[in-house]
């Protein structure tokens, strides 16, 4: 009997499917609609996690024991993703806290009010989730997490429920990643430093690591990385001398985010013509979030994630004669 409720739940999927998206994207992946044999491929076309151990999370989620990566247990799991019935055993739960209906204005009350802890610790967890960075209890960032709470948008602070769509590479990595503090102009050395760590899911490079001859990420056009989640993937530097343009950076942008990919791009803002920052997913509300090599402190690159709106920053370089707009992006080669 045990079995046959993973199989009714993947039942319901479809069967929700048909009278509410949002419903289905809740409890299922995407309906892969490719033309390969191989779960782990299929997988990774919907730029999710094919690793074994993950492989072996879903199958459990999906009422498939024992996995061991035979060749029916795959096909079995294939075939769920194909029908748009295979359960994320990610998204069983919401990444948001309960709305708060009350009218306390004390976000300790209202978090205790929904069933969640309150301690300041737990609080700045939250706070650090939500892209409210340095948390001390302030009035105002305390406003900021209550109006988050009220509107059902409250991020839960565990690397599970970071704000969708972080996508497999970035969840996996981003608290496992060290935020690095840039020096005075190494701000593109130091976003890629950051953005090759979150492709390799450790602190394995540094700023100095992405300077060469004195020159900020020289060699770093065509640099193959080999990923945490064990696909090679083949860097492209498209930086300073490269004019670009912004549809084609947005396109890139999204392109990266869709696939779970940090990217690096040029960016400005009232007190800065030239900056660069990492952009690693998207926020509860769709923005992009983001890591600033300018910012103050230490911690992991998930603590330091904030939306590039709320940072005042805007596409583009604009110290040269018409703005530039390159990047440095991460593409799947095998």
């Amino acid at each position: 009997m045990k079995k046959q409720i993973p199989a009714l739940a993947a039942a319901l999927c479809l069967t929700v499917s048909t009278l509410t998206a949002s419903a289905n994207a809740a409890s299922c992946f995407p309906r892969y609609t490719g033309t390969s044999v191989s779960v782990a491929a299929a997988l990774d076309a919907l730029g999710v996690d094919s690793s074994y151990a993950n492989r072996a999370d879903i199958a459990a989620a999906n009422g498939i024991s024992g996995y061991r990566g035979a060749a029916a247990q795959n096909i079995q799991m294939l075939e769920l993703l194909r029908q748009g019935a295979l359960i994320d055993p990610a998204a069983s739960g919401s990444p948001h806290f309960p709305a708060y209906t009350g009218s306390s204005p004390s976000i300790a009350a209202a978090l205790a009010a929904v069933g969640a802890e309150s301690s300041f610790s737990y609080r700045a967890q939250i706070a650090a989730a939500n892209g409210v960075a340095n948390y001390s209890g302030t009035a105002a960032q305390n406003t900021s997490l209550l109006q988050l709470l009220k509107e059902g948008r409250l991020v839960k602070p565990d690397s599970a429920s970071l704000p969708a769509p972080y996508g497999s590479l970035t969840a996996a990595n981003l608290s496992k990643v060290s935020f690095i503090p840039q020096n005075k102009n190494t701000c593109k050395a130091t976003a890629a430093a950051m953005a090759v760590n979150l492709v390799v899911g450790g602190n394995r490079y540094s700023t100095s690591s992405m300077i060469d001859s004195g020159v900020l990420c020289r060699n770093l056009n065509g640099a193959l990385y080999k990923g945490s989640n064990g696909s090679t993937y083949r860097t492209t530097y498209k930086t300073d001398s490269y004019a670009g343009s912004l549809s084609e950076l947005k396109a890139a942008v999204e392109a990266a985010v869709s696939s779970g990919l940090p990217i690096v791009v040029p960016v400005h803002s009232s007190s800065t013509r030239h900056h660069w920052i990492v952009i690693v997913g998207r926020d509860s509300a769709g923005k992009y979030l983001a890591v600033d090599p300018a910012a103050s402190g230490s911690g992991s690159m998930s603590a330091k994630a904030r939306s590039m709106a709320s940072m005042g920053y805007s596409f583009g370089l604009t110290d040269y004669a018409a703005p530039h707009y390159g990047y440095i992006s991460f593409q799947r080669t095998g």
